[in-house]
């Protein structure tokens, strides 16, 4: 997984230029279940406007989160699109209970705060899934990488918050 380059700083308007730079790495878990292990180094970059550093995870991994994204919507889609018990899907994917109940509760406080380009305003949870699945892995991970950008504290905008 190669690390995305910004374009653009989180914290500050989008018509500001290029004013970021490099500011070290920090390595973290890939998410990757063949080899649980293996790491992947992450740029930092630091906004000179307001003096604060931020990085930006490959499109397939959330800050805060070990799992990888599309492991975390095909749970979030059998929990509450398809109804699957948590404790059939906890015993079937082999995590815990608690990370996912974490995971669906997380989900359901954001989901309002977040919109897809392609449709006006909030939707349920039921249906953001839905629409989410519909789109085609490019444009999920454009949605993904926009979002990642746009709020520096949160990610899948909320789901792991700060």
């Amino acid at each position: 997984m190669a690390c995305p380059s910004p374009d653009r700083c989180p914290y500050c308007p989008a018509y500001v230029p290029l004013h970021w730079r490099f500011w070290g790495s920090y390595t973290r878990y890939a998410g990757d279940p063949d080899e649980p292990s293996r790491r992947i180094a992450i740029c930092r970059y630091r906004c000179s406007i307001v003096r604060r550093t931020f990085s930006l995870p490959p499109d397939s991994l959330l800050p805060y989160c070990r799992t990888r994204s599309v492991f975390i919507l095909q749970w979030l889609h059998a929990m509450l699109i398809e109804g699957v018990a948590v404790n059939t899907l906890a015993r079937n994917v082999g995590v815990t209970r608690g990370l996912l109940l974490g995971l669906r509760a997380r989900c359901l406080r954001t989901l309002p705060k977040l919109r897809l380009p392609w449709h006006e305003g909030a939707l349920d949870a039921a249906r953001f899934l839905t629409m989410l699945a519909k789109a085609e892995a490019a444009d999920v991970a454009d949605l993904f990488k926009g979002w990642k950008q746009c709020e520096p504290k949160l990610s899948i905008v909320g789901i792991y918050a700060r």
